[in-house]
């Protein structure tokens, strides 16, 4: 499915119908299921192209689900600061009003759905669901094994944008070329030095591996060999010559762009990461980085935003947090930005308990459990269970992942 994904030929609908037909065939047999691009814009949510598995109403209720879903419920299932994984329940089911519509919706057709997200980084994303005939929540198994092949998705959307490119081996975004036997046969640009020459002859011998017969029985093992990107930078294709002879290039496929307050590309990297939601060990795999160097990286940013916990720092990356609150204004003389964090509305708290609600507050201004619990007078041990059942009743993992589902509006 991961090699699926990597493909430059053909068209869109073709890639996402052979992405599809993979996922059917290898995974989500007999079932019906779905695929369909997506785009995040300044409006909103936007479908793209669909195909699916079974019968052709599927497709019609997908399109129907998505056309009368809250906003504030399509960025829970679809924004980027969304759970790759998951089952719609799990996300939307604790808004009544996106609870009844997806049952009226889908009435007779499905109890429940499991999707997975799979951004690219660029606006552009790929939605994979699978159609549940009971209501349940992702299984660990699930979330650990599609958040991985959600990244390579997202890799292989990044990489469709540049296929004109990279139709030659002399395409501007190859910096190294490996033939079928793993010898490094040129490389250019940040592929040149001594370490970067060994990691990427590294990196592919891992990858062929992971794709042998042998390397395939083990799909987590697989996983973790094949990385999405390698050290944050490179993606690896297969390239055939005229003569079909196989190649592996190494592609420069990083998300790029400036960063007004001073952060390196690897700060602001894992910082939008973090931003999501996401775990430092996700972020590692996400950028085939160290999580050791996620860890620096992150704890560098913060220092240089001022900000005081890690906590602040999710906050301030939300998909609709402070960055994206910054305007731009005249002082005195010098041009400085200039946003506001709102208090945390009221309505967003529904079912949460008085001391739930006073623990979500601290939580969110970065507070340990031990500081809350000195604050509110109680023991260590009843403000984290008070913690965990603010997490089930979010469906959140991690204060990051909780910060970054109230910041979206």
């Amino acid at each position: 499915m991961v090699e699926a994904g990597y493909l430059l030929e053909g068209d869109d609908p073709a890639w996402l119908s052979g992405l599809l037909d993979c996922i059917a065939r290898e995974h989500w047999r007999g079932q019906s299921s779905t695929a369909f691009t997506f785009d995040l814009t300044a409006k909103g949510f936007v479908l793209g192209d669909v195909t699916i598995q079974g019968p052709p109403e599927i497709g019609d209720h997908l399109r129907a689900s998505l056309a009368v879903v809250s906003p504030e419920g399509l960025n829970l299932a679809y924004g980027s600061g969304c759970a790759p994984v998951g089952t719609v329940s799990e996300l939307i089911f604790h808004r009544a009003a996106d609870e009844e519509t997806f049952k009226r919706t889908n009435s007779g057709v499905a109890a429940d759905v499991l999707r997975v997200v799979a951004h690219s980084g660029t606006g552009r994303g790929v939605g994979l669901t699978l159609v549940l005939d009971q209501v349940r929540k992702s299984m660990q198994t699930e979330r650990r094994r599609w958040t991985r092949c959600a990244a390579h998705i997202g890799a292989g959307l990044r990489l469709r944008a540049m296929a004109h490119q990279l139709a030659s081996l002399d395409g501007r975004p190859i910096e190294a070329i490996f033939d079928g036997g793993g010898r490094l046969c040129d490389a250019r640009e940040g592929a040149t030095s001594k370490s970067a020459r060994e990691l990427l002859r590294a990196a592919v011998r891992k990858a062929d591996r992971a794709r042998s017969a042998c390397g395939r029985l083990d799909a987590d093992e697989a996983l973790q060999a094949w990385e999405a990107l390698i050290r944050g930078r490179w993606s690896l294709v297969d390239r055939f010559d005229t003569d079909r002879r196989r190649f592996v290039v190494a592609v420069r496929n990083d998300l790029r762009s400036l960063d007004p307050r001073g952060l390196s590309l690897r700060e602001r990297q894992v910082a939008e990461y973090a931003g999501q939601g996401r775990s430092a060990k996700e972020i590692a795999y996400l950028l085939g980085a160290p999580a050791a160097s996620v860890e620096n990286s992150l704890r560098r940013a913060q220092a240089k935003l001022g900000l005081r916990s890690r906590v602040e720092l999710t906050a301030f990356f939300a998909p609709q947090g402070l960055r994206a609150r910054l305007v731009e204004t005249a002082v005195g003389g010098d041009t400085v930005l200039v946003g506001t964090i709102p208090q945390l509305d009221e309505s967003r708290l529904t079912g949460l308990s008085a001391a739930e609600r006073e623990v979500t507050a601290l939580l969110i201004a970065g507070s340990t459990n031990q500081d809350i619990a000195t604050r509110r007078a109680t023991s260590a041990r009843t403000v984290a269970n008070q913690v965990q059942s603010v997490f089930r009743k979010f469906h959140a993992r991690s204060r990051g992942e909780l910060v970054s589902r109230l910041s979206i509006p």
